[in-house]
């Protein structure tokens, strides 16, 4: 069990770090692109790369009509956490992003996994983890809504102050619907070859269709950074932590996440340290660092 433990972590934290460093770099590409654009084709690259793996699983869990609801729903959150994700990195400080993100991830998390999976009333422990992590993430919109964080407070700020919210609640739900999924016998590969076609079909919708060819003919490489940095590569890593660790356990270790993305920050030129961001960083990292050690004693 300890083992299992702490190879999970390990899987968990480096894709905090890879995912870090290429939501940065996504930001700043977004300042310039046309984002639904860049979206639509680098998740189509992610889905056909994820489906020709899977080709080569040797899991052989079967699509029924009971798995086949969760693939529906989890294509569904999917999409809104990841556009959520990325709309809110052009036009708020990433770090902040990510903190809204993983803030709501742990108390959303504990409820769900007790619903979704029946695994009763959740330890006080977690409970109290998880109201500190929300009310450090509140501290994070007074941040950004009093102009103290390190990208300058827009018109369409709140717009993205909102979608980091609503991606922190689906990334939440999506964690507890990947793990009841591996609960059921299917492999990574498959969930990964099965999960995105609700966001293509979303983009679909929203994208200016005159603006592919431009955008590939001038930003390929960066398209293709975006997908291999914030996807393709921190996905494998996420998919194989879930399957070690509890799904609590998985949002405790992205709670990291802010921290690391705000170092990484120091890269972008756009973005002015801010020492408030700083702050909530630390706390949620603190917090969540706390929890890991208690729930590696508890696996013990």
């Amino acid at each position: 069990m300890t083992n299992r433990f702490a190879l999970g972590v390990l899987f968990v934290a480096l894709y905090v770090l890879v995912s870090a460093a290429g939501e940065v770099y996504a930001a700043a590409y977004f300042q310039r692109a046309d984002a639904f654009v860049a979206l639509l084709l680098s998740f189509a690259v992610v889905c056909l790369t994820f489906n020709l793996l899977a080709r080569h699983d040797t899991s052989k869990a079967g699509v029924g009509n009971r798995s086949l609801l969760v693939f529906a729903v989890l294509n569904v959150v999917t999409a809104i956490s990841w556009i959520g994700l990325f709309i809110g990195l052009k036009y708020v400080e990433p770090a902040i992003v990510v903190a809204f993100m993983v803030a709501l991830g742990p108390t959303a998390t504990v409820w769900l996994n007790a619903v979704i999976r029946r695994q009763g009333v959740p330890p006080a422990s977690d409970i109290v983890v998880s109201a500190s992590i929300a009310m450090i993430g509140s501290y994070m919109i007074w941040i950004s809504a009093s102009g103290n964080a390190g990208v300058e407070w827009g018109a369409q700020s709140s717009f993205g102050i909102v979608l980091a919210i609503v991606a922190g609640l689906s990334l939440a739900l999506t964690n507890v619907l990947v793990k009841l999924l591996f609960d059921r016998g299917f492999s990574g590969r498959q969930v990964l070859a099965h999960r995105f076609y609700g966001t293509i079909i979303l983009l679909l919708g929203l994208v200016d269709y005159s603006s592919i060819v431009p955008e590939i003919s001038q930003h390929w490489f960066a398209i293709a950074a975006v997908g291999v940095s914030t996807m393709i590569v921190p996905l494998l890593l996420i998919q194989q932590g879930i399957r070690y660790v509890e799904p609590f356990t998985v949002n405790m270790v992205l709670s990291t996440a802010p921290i690391i993305t705000f170092l990484f920050q120091y890269f972008d030129s756009r973005i002015v340290p801010s020492s408030h961001t700083f702050l909530g960083n630390i706390l949620i990292t603190a917090v969540a660092v706390s929890n890991i050690y208690l729930q590696y004693r508890r696996s013990a």
